[in-house]
């Protein structure tokens, strides 16, 4: 099983209930699914494949949530760069996360995903599985940028077992992990950031062998 099932079960059964919230947007697990479908979608055809790493470089929040949603849904693996958080960090660019799966080949460019992420979907219908348990679903790197821990849907799955109270605060840090144990119980996510995201940015896409 992978994360993003765990959240598509919850947004079948109670779609209405509040996902996330913050900044001037608020989701339900419905409207959650279904964007994240959408940038689903729009990443594999774009060229997004399963073992694919994405690097996501924008602030907490409602898009960014639907992003790396949608980054799982597509089979993709993500690293997450706050940017408020981490401002003033010199992150490396993306082909520096060559070494965190396949260092003798890298090819890495940009997908824009402003027209989909911040927009309902037209479609609802979950994508096919193309993720299982041990497929890494996130890698969080050090303070210089170089990977540091993979961490695999099982993983994170295993984390549905501790508590998560109904409304939880989403931290920020490099996994989303605390994102990913509140929806996949069902609570609901704040986000609380200085300025809201204007649109829904870009992702560099590192692809690599499945």
């Amino acid at each position: 099983m992978a994360v993003h099932r765990a959240i598509e079960a919850r947004a079948a059964l109670h779609g209405d209930a509040i996902a996330i919230s913050g900044n001037g947007v608020a989701l339900s697990y419905r409207e959650l699914n279904q964007r994240a479908n959408a940038v689903a979608r729009h990443l594999m055809a774009a060229g997004l494949r399963r073992g694919h790493l994405a690097t996501v470089r924008m602030s907490r929040s409602a898009e960014s949530a639907v992003v790396l949603l949608g980054i799982l849904k597509a089979g993709g693996m993500f690293v997450f760069i706050d940017e408020e958080h981490d401002a003033g960090v010199a992150w490396p660019r993306g082909v520096s996360l060559a070494e965190t799966v396949r260092a003798d080949e890298v090819r890495y460019r940009t997908i824009d995903l402003t027209a989909v992420a911040d927009r309902p979907a037209a479609s609802s219908a979950n994508l096919p599985i193309v993720s299982r348990g041990s497929d890494i679903a996130c890698v969080i790197p050090d303070r210089d940028g170089a990977p540091l821990v993979l961490v695999p849907h099982s993983t994170i799955l295993a984390l549905k077992d501790k508590p998560v109270p109904r409304v939880a605060e989403w931290s920020g840090e490099a996994g989303a992990l605390d994102l990913w144990m509140a929806l996949m119980d069902g609570a609901t996510v704040t986000v609380r950031s200085r300025d809201r995201v204007a649109s829904a940015g870009q992702v560099g896409v590192l692809e690599t062998a499945a």
